[in-house]
């Protein structure tokens, strides 16, 4: 695949630029080739970076003349991934592609990919996939992977925090956390902590102020992707209860 480009500093995008590179394309960092970039394989750590890439430092949307799709690889708010259709000119196509899993589920093309777009965008960029991951399942349109990967992530965090409140109250009656979660067969993925560059959900114990702040901001997501009438009571209750949490550390 020719003209392909990678753009974002964080660890994912390295990730990405390494196995793509290993299992025989050959992408380079998306700003050394503006000319000759085609496809751009966008991973942004934030919707600041996603900002800055596309419309003002770099710019990719505005100057990169050969453009032709744009790939989403981060999970960021629905809201905001629907509005870039109006913000960047119609012939470049966008797809939308959230992913679940590790660093090192990355490193191993082990990820889960959430994939949005129109049909013949997606089977046209399905060998990135392929290469990527284990597993891509295409939700619909452009910006609803998106939409599905966060209430994906907040399903996992109100799980994950109700396991938190679980976990207290069997230490306040003595029972041995360990044991419990061993009858219970509770696996516990964890959720990723900010910073970490998984975009999704890792195998990391959820501790400490971090994993707190994880959890509030999967709700805050998933509140800012409701549609107009939806029900918020039960989510902003949740949002209360995880800024309420005490920090532990799974034994």
């Amino acid at each position: 695949m020719s003209g392909l480009g990678i753009a974002g500093s964080g660890r994912a995008a390295r990730t990405f630029l390494a196995r793509l590179r290993a299992t025989g394309f050959a992408p380079r960092p998306a700003a050394e080739d503006l000319p000759g970039l085609k496809t751009l394989l966008l991973v942004p750590r934030d919707i600041g970076e996603c900002e800055t890439l596309l419309f003002e430092a770099e710019g990719f949307a505005r100057n990169a003349p050969a453009l032709q799709t744009i790939v989403l690889l981060a999970t960021l708010s629905p809201r905001y991934v629907r509005a870039l259709r109006g913000r960047i000119r119609a012939e470049i196509a966008l797809v939308d592609a959230p992913f679940s899993g590790s660093i090192r589920a990355a490193e191993q093309g082990a990820l889960t990919f959430f994939v949005g777009g129109r049909r013949e965008d997606v089977d046209r960029i399905a060998p990135i996939f392929d290469r990527l991951g284990a597993k891509a399942i295409r939700m619909g349109g452009f910006g609803a992977a998106m939409a599905a990967k966060v209430m994906n992530d907040f399903l996992a965090a109100s799980s994950n925090a109700m396991t938190r409140i679980a976990l207290d109250w069997a230490e306040a009656q003595g029972i041995d956390e360990a044991r419990l979660l061993d009858v219970t067969g509770e696996t516990l993925g964890g959720l990723a902590l900010p910073g970490d560059d998984t975009g999704g959900h890792a195998p990391a114990g959820p501790g400490g102020d971090e994993g707190v702040t994880a959890l509030v901001r999967e709700v805050e997501i998933a509140l800012d992707n409701a549609l107009a009438g939806a029900h918020l009571t039960p989510p902003r209750a949740l949002e209360d209860v995880f800024r309420g949490l005490r920090q532990r550390h799974l034994h």
